[in-house]
């Protein structure tokens, strides 16, 4: 790595970093656990002033001169169907714009933004080599010092996780007042902040979900289980089966009503499907998709349901067709 990265963190932390160095510093982030520990240690102890910064840090890189860095693990491939659906990998420890707050007051640890995923879910690779599936509108903080036998992650949103042999039984995630750890799996979280529920699947393998109070319960493969945050209290709920689909992009749909499937298809996609009759939005609906985009989804719904599709933007309208559509059609 460059021998100036000294000054890059102190120009980092005192806000006048250049782009080309603030990728720089990302590279060297993503080398090794020791940097990372490093950085950490310097953003908690130092404020953001270049030169208190910039003397602070050489400070470190003396006393840790001796120690020799790891070496760099194998970035790990992710299995289907992980793979198939990769929006974008990245070494996410390090490789992410970092920022640092305090995670609350009970706790006073440090957690660090890795990822953010605003209009479109995308993969990631920790430093563990794990695997995790970001929906849209999440996030994805580490707590406290990833690694060395702790894996502690903040998620808000939603996200799959495909735990891998280096990780697996230590990792726990925190999504609003539960966590989850894993016992060696791939499971589904969704925390949305809005949600009056916290919901995991396991699609493999075996997770405790529980809260800090001691109460949970365990799940294993193609089980489901449910928080409820106003009464407090734990269940298990019948698997949805397009519980990932944001990821897989496969919908399986059985006699549900149009606007449930409507709206999934809908947040799948960041759209907007309305539907104007009411009767046509409680209509029964059996239909599976794989892997096609949304105007040919919206498409075959119209058609089979004889509605009307009309597209604003990223908006659609479905409306019954015109009275006399059947009457010239029959003409025909």
């Amino acid at each position: 790595m460059t021998q100036d990265i000294d000054r890059i963190i102190a120009r980092h932390l005192g806000g006048k970093a250049t782009p080309k160095e603030q990728r720089l510093l990302q590279e060297w982030l993503a080398e090794s656990e020791q940097n990372r520990t490093l950085f950490a240690a310097l953003v908690s102890d130092v404020k953001p002033n270049t030169e208190t910064a910039w003397a602070a840090f050489e400070q470190h890189m003396r006393r840790h001169a001796a120690a020799p860095p790891p070496p760099r693990a194998a970035v790990w491939r992710l299995a289907p169907p992980l793979l198939r659906y990769a929006a974008a990998v990245a070494l996410l420890m390090g490789a992410a714009a970092v920022a640092w707050v305090q995670l609350d007051g009970n706790s006073g640890q440090q957690i660090w933004l890795i990822a953010e995923s605003a209009d479109s879910a995308r993969e990631y690779i920790l430093s563990d080599s794990s695997g995790v599936f970001l929906n849209r509108g999440s996030k994805l903080s580490g707590v406290g010092a990833y690694g060395n036998g702790k894996h502690e992650l903040l998620l808000e949103g939603e996200a799959f996780f495909e735990v891998s042999a280096a990780g697996s039984g230590q990792l726990v995630v925190h999504a609003g007042q539960t966590l989850i750890r894993d016992v060696g799996t791939t499971f589904n979280v969704q925390a949305y902040p809005e949600d009056s529920c916290v919901t995991v699947f396991v699609q493999s393998g075996e997770v405790l979900f529980y809260a800090e109070a001691g109460s949970g319960v365990t799940l294993k493969a193609g089980e489901t289980g449910t928080f409820d945050k106003r009464a407090q209290t734990f269940g298990r709920t019948q698997t949805d089966a397009n519980a990932t689909a944001y990821m897989t992009k496969t919908f399986v749909f059985k006699d549900k009503p149009l606007h449930e499937v409507a709206t999934l298809i809908g947040r799948v996609y960041g759209a907007s499907i309305c539907i104007s009759d009411a009767a046509a939005a409680d209509q029964i609906i059996s239909v599976t998709f794989d892997g096609e985009d949304i105007d040919e989804m919206v498409e075959v719904i119209s058609e089979t349901m004889n509605l009307r599709a009309e597209r604003s933007g990223n908006a659609y309208l479905l409306s019954p067709q015109p009275a006399n559509n059947e009457t010239g059609n029959a003409e025909r």
